[in-house]
């Protein structure tokens, strides 16, 4: 691969940078504003030596102390500004580009708990008064017809951008099963992939109002069936027909788990003309076959490889990162230390791929 080159005033030319593949780690924003404040151990001791360069804070309703929607103050809890600019002017210092997340449209609930933005506005709950106590399904979702999900989540998303003083912003909106449903009143009948393009077009055309760039997870966008992948890593829902109406500018977060023989997501969103972010979690297998994947497939779209966690605090995960080749696991260890060593054998091999690495 040849530098690019960079024409000076004078009519020399010298090589530019070659683009730097994005090195990422995916982790829960803790609420505890000391547990919170870690993460600058995590980040100078832990991911920045194995060449992470960019850290996703994936936060709820419920999760940060907002001010910007006070019927969210009797639910929101955890970090607020104050501790949001230290960690990032830290990480920035480290050469770390912190990107907050909030789930849009899904992941409204986990379990019994319905946070807080649906307690808050009931009527934008796209099932209203369904499902007590959320059995029966895998979690809630916001109304993506309702002028109003978007009148609070705007405001939501400005207040994490303000707060890191972010240039990128991630939306979530990964399994979404809740769309168009039968008990929504301005929903019912309508065509799920429009009700979902639509709700990307309204988050992107903010955050572009922001100069922001828009991540999100690129599940919903793929058919489950002519994929193979299925109904969680893909959907069968109808959803997949967005993604030929939605802007190209918008990064994917391509997740996938398990050990394949291929990824044909890799080539759909390239072929698309989406700039792709491959996400792996806690299977060293799967990872391995998954940048190897995206390496044989790779085009200047191709970032790099992200690092997903799904639990762990930042001391354990500094654990598992820092623990030497051959360690044994903890008793009672979780996911937290098979990611660890995860990260701790790839990360250093993204960073130095010169197969990844798109410019903005």
């Amino acid at each position: 691969m040849l530098p690019a080159l960079l024409v000076l005033g004078s009519g020399s030319m010298l090589p530019a940078d070659p683009p730097r593949p994005w090195v990422g780690f995916h982790m829960f924003a803790p609420t505890d504003p000391a547990s919170f404040l870690q993460i600058k151990d995590l980040v100078a001791k832990g991911l920045k030596p194995l060449g992470v360069n960019a850290l996703i804070l994936e936060f709820t309703s419920d999760s940060f102390a907002y001010q910007s929607v006070p019927e969210l103050k009797p639910y929101a809890r955890g970090v607020g500004k104050k501790e949001a600019r230290e960690l990032a002017s830290f990480c920035r210092a480290q050469g770390v580009r912190v990107i907050p997340q909030l789930n849009c449209v899904g992941h409204q609930s986990w379990a019994e708990t319905t946070f807080g933005l649906l307690k808050a506005f009931p009527e934008i709950d796209e099932t209203p008064g369904q499902f007590p106590g959320n059995k029966g399904i895998y979690c809630r979702s916001w109304c993506t017809s309702n002028p109003k999900s978007y009148e609070v989540v705007f405001r939501l998303i400005d207040e994490l951008m303000d707060a890191f003083q972010a240039d990128a912003f991630h939306v979530g909106m990964d399994e979404v099963f809740l769309i168009g449903h039968e008990s929504c009143p301005l929903c019912k009948g309508k065509d799920p992939g429009e009700l979902f393009a639509n709700a990307v077009k309204r988050l992107h055309r903010h955050l572009k109002s922001k100069r922001a760039t828009m991540l999100m997870w690129g599940d919903r966008l793929l058919d489950g069936r002519a994929t193979g992948y299925g109904e969680w890593e893909a959907a069968t829902n109808g959803t997949h027909t967005a993604i030929d109406r939605i802007p190209k500018d918008i990064v994917m977060c391509d997740w996938h788990y398990e050990p394949r023989a291929g990824y044909p997501s890799l080539e759909i969103f390239q072929q698309k003309g989406f700039r792709v972010w491959p996400a792996g979690w806690r299977n060293e297998a799967a990872t391995e076959a998954f940048l190897e994947d995206s390496r044989r497939k790779a085009t200047p779209k191709m970032l790099g490889h992200l690092f997903t966690s799904w639990g762990g605090s930042p001391e354990q995960l500094l654990a598992a990162l820092s623990a030497p080749e051959g360690a044994t696991k903890p008793e009672g260890a979780g996911d937290w230390w098979s990611v660890g060593r995860v990260v701790r054998r790839f990360a250093p091999r993204v960073a130095k791929d010169a197969a990844f690495g798109a410019r903005e």
